[in-house]
């Protein structure tokens, strides 16, 4: 289902990852997480209030997943080893796996498709420092050898106002920035 995602369950959740139409709303089953009070708390699959790329998690900072229960689709082997390479080669025929990244780094648009607005902004293969926008596919930001964080940080900034001065359209960030200025 949601085979090659990178990160981690916790993180999954807490943004909803999903990929090629599966996303995590669709298996969790409940979750337990400690609050700023160190309060355990355990919650069912509607009260995560599940979204594009959304949890309750992203609005509540402070909590912290400690546990999940995920409800898996049952299939056979052969049918569910079809599906994973059928993923795995989408990704590597449209993604560039190639190079380090944080995965897809703009959320999809409700009326457009982020990544063909920064394709039209003549953005594809822009650079600061070894930070790159992908030529493979231009949602993704990949590193080409000693990008810093502040590199990244700045092309990003470069790709929302060139987008937004080309076709006056806010992108929104599907990675979040935590620690940086």
């Amino acid at each position: 289902m949601l085979y090659g995602i990178p990160g981690t369950i916790g993180g999954a959740i807490r943004m909803n990852a999903g990929a090629y139409g599966d996303e995590f709303k669709d298996i969790v089953v409940s979750s337990v997480y400690l609050d700023q009070n160190l309060t355990l708390h355990e919650i069912k699959n509607p009260d995560h209030k599940f979204n594009y790329r959304y949890s309750r998690f992203i609005k509540n900072k402070n909590d912290i997943i400690i546990s999940t229960t995920l409800q898996l689709h049952n299939e056979n082997k052969e049918k569910i080893k079809s599906r994973m390479d059928q993923n795995k080669k989408a990704r590597e025929e449209k993604q560039p796996i190639e190079f380090p990244s944080a995965g897809s780094t703009f959320k999809r648009g409700k009326e457009f498709i982020t990544a063909q607005l920064i394709d039209g902004s003549g953005l594809k293969g822009y650079s600061i420092g070894d930070a790159y926008v992908s030529q493979k596919h231009a949602g993704f930001i990949i590193n080409k050898g000693k990008a810093t964080a502040k590199d990244v940080l700045m092309l990003i900034d470069t790709i929302k106002r060139k987008v937004y001065d080309k076709f006056n359209v806010n992108i929104e960030l599907e990675i979040e920035v935590i620690g940086e200025d």
